[in-house]
């Protein structure tokens, strides 16, 4: 899945995207993104000041020892009640993020109402043609949770936060998309993989 989210950054434009990770956790997908991506700028935001903590001092050393000129910031903040887009404003970063990116996390932040009020900041943050791209757990008949939904609910979360569905800016320029056979939404075992195009 984390292979998946960084395959639609790699049809985004420019050499040194920037990225936006919401609930990013100890970082393993910023830990990807550093091993798949050459150059990029990042931000990751969590609540929980261990593991951003855990992440900054794992990720930093590693750049370090890799020389890479990749920028990595984590910050601490809580998604739903928070005032995460003034800090990622303050950093100049409004309209111009190429991605948003978060990995089985957001039915962490509550239920579909919830989940979509951050959707709806997200847009806030991508430039033209940037792409919202996350993988989540699925709802199971067999193991029920009230924060997991299913594939209709979320496309239907997507399009009340602004986006619309299917291949976008990477199908037309040869990128993942329907027109290529690799449909923006798909499912990874008990998990759902969507993206989509400001």
């Amino acid at each position: 899945m984390a292979s998946w989210l960084v395959k639609r950054i790699k049809y985004t434009e420019g050499s040194s995207p920037r990225i936006v990770e919401l609930a990013c956790g100890a970082g393993f997908l910023a830990e990807v993104l550093q091993g798949q991506l050459p150059l990029f700028r990042y931000c990751g935001f969590d609540l929980s000041p261990h593991l951003l903590n855990c992440a900054t001092r794992r990720l930093t050393k590693k750049s370090t020892s890799q020389g890479t000129q990749s920028e990595m910031s984590f910050l601490e903040a809580d998604l739903v009640k928070d005032n995460w887009l003034g800090q990622l404003e303050e950093m100049g970063w409004k309209g111009k993020v190429d991605a948003v990116l978060s990995i089985q996390a957001l039915h962490d932040l509550g239920g579909l109402a919830e989940q979509q009020q951050v959707l709806t900041q997200a847009r806030v943050l991508l430039r033209e043609g940037g792409v919202l791209a996350y993988g989540d757990l699925l709802f199971d008949d067999q193991n029920p949770h009230p924060s997991r939904f299913s594939r209709s609910q979320h496309e239907d979360m997507i399009r009340e936060a602004g986006f619309a569905l299917g291949g976008g800016p990477a199908g037309e320029r040869g990128g993942p998309g329907p027109s290529q056979g690799d449909s923006t939404n798909t499912i990874m075992g008990g998990f759902g993989c969507f993206a989509c195009y400001n």
